[in-house]
């Protein structure tokens, strides 16, 4: 069973930080969980010609000083509503120092605010909450400013039957009977590309129909243990790019939150494939969840 009693929740005193610590809130308080906040204070840059400029190390002493104060504020701010947390400073890039604190602090989730780049400055810049969802240890929670406040009511679980869309589904289930009660709506996308359905029409092959089939009977054996276990839940199952299906019908079925798998590509595999995981989260309106595949 995976359980959430440990949060970490970054912030740059942003107004989507101070989102995803309202959402940390929401779900520590049913879940009996602590949050831990950390801010990441970036190392300045040294200088390594006579021309560069150096920043007075004064300056980095009051800004550490300032982030303190705002921490402090925000640590008593979050203990008023009843929930234990505690904050730290450290000194190194948000995109790694966000994981290894996860991996040093044994969080159970990772909950952190999401702009939503794209184009060409995401293509440039990147996301250290993407980074942070392909690095993390634990499940990562990315939400939207732009969303309002987190309501467990419908939750959406992809499900391609991977090992990490499984443990997705199992923490859906907790979430759903701990900080619901949720629905759950269990999605799966079988992508055939146009090439290959022509070709499998044109040999008379029925795989299309055979998958369909074994897709169906394995959704259905997942929905009654759901159903067994007193979560009230459904299943919908359609052809098309997984990543548009899972954002279109979280859309039309009002999903509060998104619950998956994701396989943690780096690299080159990463660069070259992306994930499907990541592309969700860039793009869906809602809250999203993932959650890798256990390591070991």
């Amino acid at each position: 069973m995976m359980q959430i009693k440990k949060i970490l929740v970054p912030t740059d005193f942003s107004e989507f930080a101070d989102k995803a610590i309202e959402t940390a809130e929401i779900l520590a308080k049913p879940l009996g969980a602590e949050i831990h906040l950390l801010h990441v204070l970036h190392l300045p840059v040294q200088a390594v010609t006579p021309e560069m400029a150096v920043v007075p190390v004064g300056f980095w002493q009051d800004l550490r000083a300032f982030a303190q104060r705002k921490l402090d504020a925000s640590r008593a701010a979050i203990e008023k509503q009843g929930v234990r947390c505690s904050a730290e400073i450290v000194e190194d890039i948000p995109g790694f120092a966000i994981s290894a604190a996860a991996k040093r602090l044994g969080s159970d989730l990772v909950v952190m605010g999401c702009r939503g780049l794209t184009g060409l400055k995401h293509a440039l810049l990147g996301s250290v909450a993407e980074r942070t969802v392909r690095t993390a240890p634990c499940p990562v929670l990315t939400v939207k400013h732009e969303a309002g406040s987190l309501k467990l009511r419908t939750i959406l679980v992809p499900m391609d039957f991977s090992a990490a869309s499984h443990r997705a589904l199992e923490l859906a289930k907790e979430l759903a009977k701990g900080a619901g009660p949720a629905h759950l709506i269990l999605v799966h996308a079988y992508y055939v590309p146009i090439e290959l359905e022509q070709f499998l029409i044109q040999q008379g092959d029925p795989v299309l129909e055979r998958l369909s089939e074994s897709v169906t009977k394995d959704l259905e054996k997942i929905l009654t243990g759901l159903q067994d276990a007193g979560i009230s839940s459904e299943y919908l199952a359609s052809r098309g790019a997984p990543e548009k299906l899972i954002v279109e019908l979280a859309k039309q079925k009002h999903a509060d939150l998104i619950v998956m798998g994701t396989h943690g590509r780096r690299g080159l595999s990463h660069l070259l494939l992306g994930s499907v995981a990541e592309r969700v989260v860039r793009t869906a309106e809602c809250a999203v969840m993932t959650v890798q595949e256990k390591k070991g």
